[in-house]
């Protein structure tokens, strides 16, 4: 009886060390952020679950830029309303959820101004506050604000 409880119990931790969450996705990734409150070229991953979008990149193996969208958007250990952020990080009053469009690669606006292109699409928005250009080509995404001097460039790997 006791050896018949053991091989329950062992096979249960097993079990439960096989068991993966179906919504999570990571993604490695090159990245580039140029704007005024930062500056980056590096190598990192994008995690994808559930409803939460976490970017993560990493200096000598230690993870020293944590960015997480959810309701809010927290940089490292500092979370912040969405429009607040945009308004700090894009020097701009953006929708709430441009970012996670740019790291998902959706288009902008609900696709305003959308042209298809041979390898995915690119838009051009312009107004009084902004002159962005945004394409999305393959495993590539170029975000170029003139305007507020905001550059971001991220490849996809694999």
């Amino acid at each position: 009886m006791k050896k018949i409880f053991v091989f329950f119990l062992v096979l249960f931790f097993f079990n439960a060390c096989t068991v993966k969450n179906q919504n999570y996705h990571s993604q490695s990734v090159s990245i580039i952020i140029n704007s005024p409150f930062l500056k980056m070229r590096d190598f990192g991953f994008l995690k994808r679950q559930n409803q939460i979008l976490i970017l993560e990149v990493y200096r000598m193996g230690q993870a020293f830029f944590n960015l997480k969208i959810k309701d809010k958007i927290c940089l490292n250990i500092a979370c912040y309303d969405k429009q607040i952020f945009n308004k700090k990080f894009f020097k701009n009053e953006y929708y709430d959820d441009i970012l996670s469009d740019i790291l998902n690669a959706k288009p902008l606006w609900q696709g305003k101004n959308l042209q298809k292109t041979t390898c995915g699409f690119k838009q051009n928005l312009k107004t009084e506050n902004f002159e962005i250009f945004y394409e999305v080509c393959q495993n590539k995404v170029s975000f170029l604000d003139k305007i507020s001097h905001i550059k971001i460039v991220l490849a996809y790997q694999g």
